[in-house]
């Protein structure tokens, strides 16, 4: 559990960083993480003169290329919608990690699962919109698509870590991470100031720890509860984007994002209530 915590808190922070990066590309970001955690996985690999093997290679390349894509989507949202809302939306992806677990790894699914992942999805509607659920518009739709992909590599997490280690399922998504970023990447321009550069790294290297926490932890919690804890990170983004950032944050942007976070609680802890009431 500390150890899952700590991920997200890691995560937040290297979100906090995003919106410092003014002039550079998304794909430019993403693929500095990618980079970074080539780089990270390698070196221990050597330093500790143990190779890095696949076992499991199809659900590498799936986890890779998928939780590659959603990386993308989730720095898009935070450039373009603000820290806040952009997180959020990528952050829904405990419901869909509970609700695409049953089909994917065979994980049981209950209507009280059911019932909280439609609740939550009019949490969504309230974070993008008081009204028409068509106001979304383009950039929230690919945050939103960032979370149903983050919700399938969570799954693809969950499944290999049964015979793979963090460090093999990490450095997938970074080769993969670089071959879905490596065409926008090499067509941006890199003519940028050198602060954005060091920040680029710690972006990288701040993921890069978080992903591999993250990725070892999931071993020892269900998946539903680990998203859940992984909330962390959407909560202090949150108030970091209010705080420093002065985002605005509407009553009804507010009100969705509890009931979302409310949602995924009961979904990750739903055996213990269970227990408590019953």
């Amino acid at each position: 559990m500390p150890v899952m915590a700590a991920s997200a808190v890691l995560f937040s922070l290297m979100s906090f960083l995003i919106p410092f990066t003014h002039s550079v590309s998304t794909s430019i970001i993403a693929s500095a993480r990618f980079v970074t955690g080539i780089a990270v996985i390698l070196g221990i690999s050597l330093l500790r003169r143990t190779p890095i093997r696949a076992v499991n290679r199809w659900w590498l390349v799936a986890r890779g290329v998928i939780g590659a894509t959603s990386v993308y989507f989730f720095y898009r949202g935070i450039m373009n919608l603000g820290l806040g809302k952009g997180t959020i939306l990528n952050y829904t992806y405990p419901i869909f990690a509970a609700l695409l677990a049953p089909l994917i790894i065979k994980e049981k699914l209950t209507g009280d699962v059911i019932a909280a992942g439609l609740i939550s999805f009019l949490g969504i509607w309230l974070v993008v919109s008081p009204g028409r659920f068509s106001s979304i518009g383009v950039e929230g739709l690919l945050a939103l698509l960032g979370g149903v992909l983050s919700g399938i590599a969570v799954v693809a997490i969950k499944k290999l870590r049964e015979t793979d280690s963090p460090f093999i399922i990490y450095l997938a998504q970074c080769v993969f991470g670089l071959l879905v970023v490596g065409w926008p990447t090499a067509t941006s321009t890199f003519a940028f100031a050198g602060i954005e550069w060091v920040i680029l790294l710690g972006i990288g290297l701040m993921a890069t720890v978080a992903q591999l926490t993250m990725t070892w932890a999931y071993k020892h919690v269900p998946a539903t509860e680990g998203s859940l804890l992984a909330f962390l990170t959407p909560v202090l983004n949150v108030l970091l984007g209010v705080l420093v950032f002065g985002e605005q944050m509407r009553a009804s942007t507010l009100a969705g994002s509890a009931l979302v976070l409310v949602c995924c609680g009961y979904i990750a802890f739903r055996e213990k209530i269970l227990r408590l009431f019953g």
